[in-house]
């Protein structure tokens, strides 16, 4: 359907021009990347079959996509604890959210228990992701080659004083 794919690159234009670099004077994300975010929340929203869950859903992609990265960013700069222990808090809570959804979609009574895999499969997959291959980079440093080309920026050939007070 064509309001998926429209939706797919909304928010692909979100996440590739969102302003990530968090600095002191950026007060508000970038409008191209908020705009993208709430089109694609909108287009989504006009499946939606009552009046109340297009508000419900226009109300919250405001939130997360407007005012949490404001929030966000005022915690960052406040107090480093507070910004990680909300990044934990975060992924904590998408797994969990992925995996009560994921539960209650197999017919089962008690989600709670493939919410609670699903957190420890977030924090695994988070730290294989940021650190694993982080350091499974850093490994493959040693196999790097220096190749010099044409394409290379000149070095210049330095000659000391002696050499020019000989001409």
């Amino acid at each position: 359907d064509s309001i998926w794919a429209i939706s797919f690159w909304l928010l692909a234009i979100n996440i590739f021009f969102f302003d990530y670099s968090g600095g002191v004077g950026a007060k508000f994300p970038a409008s191209l990347s908020t705009n993208a975010a709430l089109m694609a929340s909108t287009v989504l929203a006009s499946r939606l079959p009552s009046t109340g869950q297009v508000f419900s859903l226009t109300l919250f992609s405001i939130e997360v996509f407007g005012l949490f990265p404001v929030f966000r960013r005022h915690i960052r700069h406040r107090s480093w604890r507070y910004h990680v222990l909300q990044t934990v808090v975060l992924v904590l809570g998408a797994g969990l959210g992925v995996g009560m959804v994921v539960g209650a979609g197999q017919g089962r009574r008690w989600p709670w228990k493939s919410g609670i895999v699903g957190m420890i499969l977030s924090v695994v997959i988070a730290a294989l992701a940021t650190g694993g291959c982080s350091w499974w980079l850093i490994g493959l440093q040693k196999y790097k080659n220096e190749i010099r080309g044409p394409w290379d920026p000149a070095r210049p050939i330095i000659m000391s004083r002696t050499r020019w007070n000989d001409r």
